[in-house]
């Protein structure tokens, strides 16, 4: 088999391929075999008529249309292979030549990745990662999130509302000239935990310093952007009564918070803290250089991007979107409503952070294979192993349930990128202990 690329424009490879005569027999007669049950000749048996006979009959050309088909199918992988090609779409299968007796020529044009030259990025990475050290004010922070999360909730209706309080009112809304004058909700106990972002725009500031039992009115417009079409950009009117004010009551940063979090001490406490800080920056640090050092080798880099990268990135940032807004009770389809807009609008406004991402994927693909980085089936597995551990099963249960999804070959994919950032990033790669 010969083979030979050619690029075409959009991202399109031409792999040209030649079979020579001598495979173009053998397959003939492999498909002899095949094709001859499929012909009911008179005085033989399905299966059992002599191949001149067939051939007079039926024809050659019969037996070299299933050869030729045969052969694209089992060698059309072993020349994209030959020819370093990477598909992303399906692909176009062209026949050249198909004569009997004559090398059989067929064509395959596939979007695929493209070659990217990366150059030298040297002065990009030279530098080590420098990441800042745990302040004081770090771990203050994060002790106070950890001792707010074991607050306990107490009354506190003698109190104004404050931030952070949760809070039970009899609310009813109105449209402002709405001549029904009819309250589009009406709810004689509604909770509400003050700042945390979960009722309409404006409406949570005006809470603060109302008083248990004191009617009080509320003005505000909702946003252009509101989910619900009928209110987007409309005034309204609330009719407010704080029922029941109760505020989070924080325990102090001690003893008894680490044994509350299962820890023996406050000393045991802080060191898990500044661990996890130090973890926290650390992964900033990273992310913020990776972003650094990408964006200048999109500025320097040239590439052309497939089409169909790029139509999947668009989808997967469409369902990102989805899962985001059904965790707010909305759908898709209420989103684009409330905008106006069409789901192609959608798509358009998505692309241009689509392609920068599909950029990303392939200049880390390059810098992996430039910097001959791997990732090993044992990599693969000990990654897996600590959800085996999670879900109580025997890690080659959930190894198996992986490949039969796909998901080993993706996993081990995003396990090279991974390290390709980490290179960028100026991460040093883990050392294992001689010992």
């Amino acid at each position: 088999m010969e083979v030979a690329l050619e690029r075409l424009p959009n991202s399109v490879a031409k792999v040209s391929v030649t079979i020579d005569p001598a495979d173009v027999s053998v397959a003939m007669d492999k498909a002899f075999r095949s094709v001859a049950s499929r012909y009911n000749i008179p005085g033989f048996r399905r299966g059992k008529v002599p191949r001149p006979i067939f051939e007079r009959m039926v024809g050659r050309d019969v037996l070299l249309q299933e050869a030729a088909q045969k052969i694209v199918e089992m060698r059309y992988v072993e020349a994209l292979q030959e020819a370093a090609i990477e598909p992303v779409a399906e692909p176009r299968i062209n026949i050249v030549k198909l004569e009997d007796g004559s090398p059989f020529e067929f064509d395959i044009e596939v979007e695929s990745k493209p070659e990217i030259a990366l150059g030298d990025y040297a002065d990009l990475v030279a530098e080590p990662l420098v990441v800042r050290d745990v302040t004081d004010e770090d771990m203050e922070t994060e002790l106070q999130t950890l001792a707010r999360g074991q607050a306990q909730i107490v009354p506190a209706d003698e109190e104004p509302v404050s931030m952070g309080n949760h809070i039970t009112v009899k609310l009813q809304g109105y449209l402002e000239g709405d001549e029904s004058d009819e309250p589009f909700v009406d709810d004689d106990s509604y909770a509400i935990e003050v700042g945390s972002g979960t009722v309409v725009e404006g409406l949570e500031p005006q809470l603060i310093g109302l008083n248990v039992g004191e009617p009080q009115t509320i003005r505000l417009t909702y946003p252009e952007s509101h989910p619900d079409v009928s209110l987007a950009g409309k005034e309204v009117r609330f009719e407010i009564e704080v029922l029941e004010n109760r505020r989070a009551e924080v325990p102090p940063v001690d003893d008894d918070l680490a044994k509350a979090l299962g820890l023996e001490s406050l000393q045991e406490l802080r060191e898990r803290v500044a661990n996890t800080v130090k973890s926290r920056i650390e992964s900033q640090a990273k992310s913020d250089r990776l972003a650094e050092i990408l964006g200048k080798l999109k500025e320097r880099v040239p590439m052309e991007l497939p089409a169909a990268l790029v139509a999947d990135a668009v989808h997967n940032q469409l369902h990102e979107l989805q899962n985001s807004l059904s965790r707010m009770g909305a759908s898709l389809d209420e989103y684009l409503e409330s905008r106006q807009i069409q789901l192609p609008e959608l798509q358009a406004e998505l692309r241009p952070q689509a392609e920068e991402r599909v950029k990303e994927q392939l200049l880390l693909e390059a810098i992996a294979k430039e910097q001959n980085l791997t990732v090993t089936d044992d990599e693969v597995v000990e990654s897996i192993r600590p959800l085996a551990e999670m879900y109580k099963q025997p890690v080659t249960s959930i190894i198996q349930l992986f490949k039969e999804r796909g998901e080993f070959s993706a996993l081990r994919d995003n396990m090279l990128l991974s390290k390709a950032s980490d290179y960028l990033a100026g991460v040093k790669p883990d050392v294992a202990d001689p010992s």
